[in-house]
This record gives C-alpha cells, sequence and structure tokens, in this order.
C-alpha cells in the first residue's frame, strides 16, 4: 500500500519495505470537473494489530481503496471484514453506496505469474457486482 502510495503522489517506487505503524498520509493535488482538489491519501496499518486506531482516521473519508496480497488468499478473503470495519469506524452517512475500490498488489513478485489468485479475485468481484445489481433491480 504504501509503495503504491508513494508512486501516485511522488512518482517513485521503493524495493524497501516497512510496515506503517498507526498510519501515514500524502497529499495530491488533481484536477476533477475542472476543479483544483487536494486529496489526503491515508495509508493505515494492514495489520489487524493496529485495527482499533482506524477511527481516528476514517472519519470524514470520502472513499476507502482496500488492497490484497495476489499472493496470499487469506488477504483476500478479509477485504470483506476490513470493509465492514471501516463502515463501522467511519460511520459514513450512506453506508450502502459508499464507495469502495478494490485492488490487488505484489504482482511484480514471482509467485503472482502464476495468477490464480487474480483469477479469483477478479470471479468474486464480478460474483457480488452481479448480486448487488439483482438487489438493486428488486
Amino acid at each position: 500500500k504504501t509503495s503504491l502510495m508513494n508512486q501516485y503522489v511522488n512518482k517513485k517506487f521503493s524495493n524497501q519495505y516497512k510496515a506503517t505503524i498507526g498510519a501515514d498520509f500524502l497529499t495530491k493535488e488533481v484536477m476533477v470537473d475542472d476543479r483544483l482538489v487536494t486529496m489526503q491519501i491515508w495509508d493505515t496499518a494492514g495489520q489487524e494489530r493496529f485495527q482499533s486506531l482506524g477511527v481516528a482516521f476514517y472519519r470524514g473519508a470520502d472513499c476507502c481503496v482496500l488492497m490484497f496480497d495476489v499472493n496470499n488468499a487469506k488477504s483476500f478473503e478479509t477485504l470483506d471484514s476490513w470493509r465492514d470495519e471501516f463502515l463501522i469506524q467511519a460511520s459514513p452517512r450512506d453506508s450502502e453506496n459508499f464507495p469502495f475500490v478494490v485492488l490487488g498488489n505484489k504482482i511484480d513478485l514471482e509467485d503472482a505469474k502464476e495468477a490464480i489468485n487474480v483469477e479469483q479475485a477478479f470471479q468474486t468481484i464480478a460474483k457480488n457486482a452481479l448480486q448487488q445489481e439483482t438487489e438493486d433491480i428488486l
């Protein structure tokens, strides 16, 4: 997550890995509909022992990016619990329609070349999207 955030904001990539403790954030100015908007991008610790710190960082969020390791099926399986925990701690006004983005990372690692986890992830996302579409119609 940290590497992706640094690549997006600073156009720098590092192979050095250091676990985030608590949270870190960067800002980036982007043009949205002819308006200059300053984004605050928060990188929160992915380890469950830091999950209780989320409430201080999640409140006021306009979107949430959930990231999983494509080489670790368990990290994909825990996305629902991270989503639920975010909604509890952030308490958005409209939790049913709050925007989430799911990203798979570490695709550059040798284990990712098989792409089995990536395929499973997209199948699950497609299944959930289809289920949501069906519920919206009813």
